[in-house]
Parts: C-alpha cells; sequence; structure tokens
C-alpha cells in the first residue's frame, strides 16, 4: 500500500492552514506517506497583485493552457494499490488535484477530507471524481450525498494528544484566547487581569499575517512553530475560552452552523478547563459529554468576571478537570483516532507505525484511568 499526501503548504500560509498541515504532518509519519507540495505557476502569482477583474483573466488563461500548479516531482507509483489523500479548508481547494495529470486514473483510491465542507456551490469539480469525501459538519452531508452522488462521512476535527496534550497540574496562566471572541467579553476580561497589581494573567493571542504563495519553503517558515508554541501556552492555561460559532461576534465571520472547531479540541486535550459558550450542535453532546468538559459562561460579561475569579480559586475542581479532560481526549479524540477512521472507511489495512502510536495511546491512556 502506498499512500501519497498532496498538500497546500507550498500556496498558503496561516493559522488556520496550520491545523491542515498539522495533520498532513502526522499522516506522513505514521503511515509512511509520500508528500506532494505542488507550487502556483509564476503567471498565477504575479495574477495576484493585478486589479480582480485582470487577475481572473490572467488566471483563467493560464489554467486552459499550462494549468495553475507546477508539481516537478510526480509520484512514483508501483502495483500496490495507491492512494492519494487531500485535506483543505473548503471545498473550492479540491481544484489541487488538478496539480496531477491524470490523477483518477493514477490512483487507486481517492479520499478528501474538507474542514468548512458546507456551500458545496463552490466546491471544485473535482469533487464528483472521488471515492470517499469526509467532512466535520454532519448537518451538511446528506445535502453533499445527493449533489455529488460519492460517499461522504463525519470526521470531527481532533487534535495532537499523543505528543501535544498534558494534565499537568502546575499552571501559569490563568485565562487564554485564542481565535474569535466576543469583544465584550474580552474587554472585561483585559481590563479586570491585566492591570498593574493584579495577580492573575489574561492572554490573547495575535494570529501572524496570512501569506500568499510563501517564500519559504514550509520547513524554514513560522507555521510549525507557531502551532507548538500555541500548544505550549494552553498546557500551561488554567482556563481556555471558547465560543459557539453562532454565538454573536460582531465584526466577526459568520458560520451557517453551530460547529465544533478545533479549539475545542486543542483546549481540552491540553486539559485546562474549557470555558465560553458551549456548540448546539447535537454532536457536541455526543463528543463531548463527559463531566465539565465545558463551563458555560454567564450572558452578562461582567458576572462572567466573577464568575472566572471563583473557578480560579476552586484548585481541586480545576485538578480533575485537567486530569478528565486530557484522558478522555486521549481516548477519543486523537488526530490518529481520525487518520484511523478514514482508512477503514475505504477498507485500507492500518499502516504499522500508525497502529504502534495508537497502541502507545491506548496504554499511556489505560495507565491514566488506573491512576483516578
Amino acid at each position: 500500500m502506498n499512500i501519497f499526501v498532496l498538500s497546500s503548504r507550498a500556496l498558503i500560509s496561516n493559522v488556520f492552514w496550520d491545523t491542515v498541515f498539522e495533520l498532513e504532518n502526522i499522516v506522513v509519519r505514521t503511515c509512511n506517506a509520500q508528500l506532494l507540495v505542488p507550487s502556483a505557476r509564476d503567471l498565477i502569482q504575479w495574477s495576484s497583485t493585478l486589479y480582480p477583474l485582470a487577475g481572473r483573466i490572467v488566471r483563467k488563461a493560464v489554467k486552459s493552457t499550462t494549468g495553475v500548479y507546477n508539481l516537478p516531482l510526480l509520484p512514483h507509483l508501483s502495483d500496490k494499490p495507491n492512494v492519494l489523500l487531500m485535506i483543505g479548508i473548503c471545498g473550492a481547494d479540491l481544484e489541487l488535484l488538478s496539480s496531477i495529470p491524470k490523477w483518477r486514473e493514477r490512483f487507486d483510491v481517492v479520499i478528501a477530507y474538507i474542514f468548512d465542507s458546507w456551500a458545496p456551490e463552490i466546491y471544485s469539480k473535482n469533487v464528483y471524481h472521488l471515492d470517499h469525501l469526509f467532512v466535520a459538519l454532519p448537518e451538511i452531508i446528506d445535502e453533499l450525498k445527493k449533489r455529488f452522488g460519492i460517499p461522504v462521512s463525519l470526521i470531527p476535527f481532533a487534535a495532537d494528544v499523543l505528543a501535544q496534550g498534558s494534565c499537568q497540574l502546575k499552571r501559569s496562566i490563568d485565562l487564554t484566547s485564542f481565535g474569535r471572541i466576543p469583544s465584550q467579553y474580552h474587554t472585561v476580561f483585559f481590563n479586570k487581569f491585566n492591570q498593574p497589581g493584579s495577580e492573575q494573567i489574561y492572554y490573547k493571542t495575535t494570529p501572524r499575517a496570512e501569506e500568499q504563495f510563501p517564500k519559504l519553503p514550509y520547513e524554514m517558515r513560522k507555521d510549525e512553530p507557531d502551532s507548538r508554541l500555541l500548544f505550549h501556552i494552553l498546557r500551561h492555561s488554567k482556563i481556555t475560552l471558547a465560543f459557539d460559532t453562532l454565538y454573536p461576534y460582531p465584526g466577526m465571520r459568520q458560520f451557517p452552523y453551530s460547529f465544533i472547531t478545533q479549539r475545542w479540541f486543542y483546549g481540552t486535550a491540553t486539559g485546562g478547563a474549557v470555558v465560553g459558550k458551549r456548540p448546539t450542535t447535537p454532536l457536541m453532546d455526543e463528543l463531548m459529554n463527559w463531566e465539565d468538559a465545558t463551563i458555560e459562561l454567564p450572558d452578562d460579561p461582567q458576572k462572567s468576571v466573577e464568575f472566572i475569579n471563583e473557578l480560579l480559586q476552586d484548585e481541586v475542581r480545576l485538578n480533575s478537570i485537567y486530569k478528565r479532560n486530557y484522558v478522555e481526549s486521549l481516548a477519543r479524540h486523537d488526530c490518529r483516532h481520525r487518520i484511523q477512521s478514514m482508512l477503514e472507511a475505504v477498507k485500507i489495512p492500518l499502516p504499522q507505525g500508525l497502529l504502534e502510536e495508537l497502541s502507545q495511546m491506548k496504554m499511556i491512556h489505560e495507565k491514566m484511568v488506573s491512576r483516578f
């Protein structure tokens, strides 16, 4: 069995894609997969500097002649079954499959995992030729099946619990926020905890600027170090904030569904108490149904300050949360579980490296449970 991973890492760099590349890296390592990294042709990169209409004309001309992408090293395929996996943010990203000439003929099995899987009207036509499509949103599955006529299955988000998870009790950051947070909550937490004389710390991450067509290769960029730093901050955080995608965010990106985003899995994997506004999707009750998996903030931001203060003083409860969140995440929400589910769905034998790390997680989990 030969597994290949088609990556967008030469086309874009931002915090959203960090999670995609992180999962790709785990697939490559645990499945002994070969990474394929197309780049955009020079004319395509130049077109991004033009006015929108002129840029569209150039891109259309390039697409119809030389093709948008350049993939100098085409994969070496053997007589073993050849499997191609592509992970993208939205359905339009499936156009990257066109970087491999005659991609459908070259590979025995082609599967894709799309994170923000709604808006079927923007999907690349390549979707019709997939053997299986995996999505993180259950509400859209039936529509995608009917529209594209292919198998579609749910694969929720996850975290690298094995490598980055923790249940450590010593934590130096009281409250951490990364990603979207309603401004009214951010303001009251900042004004309360980040003033002279305060013994507490409220830390809010600042995402790095997006870079289209990065000049440096992935290995020399900040993508991976930024991810490692985020996990380190979360391991040292007593409380992590998270809010439902349908909660009002003035001026922020609007979502059509309640969606269990990565931050919920990152927060529980690193042990800290996850506090905010729990996603209302029924899937949340299925995936995070243990005691104190999430804790609701009051609707009044000012009362939330008092609520956070009281929770920070309850060390017994917090210590229990640290352990429970980590143990449950290790058993249920590691990226390796999701890779296993995808491969089993298309009847691909699990690679030895993946089996070994799944076994390692099981042993750690059993050891942790025995301590409780």
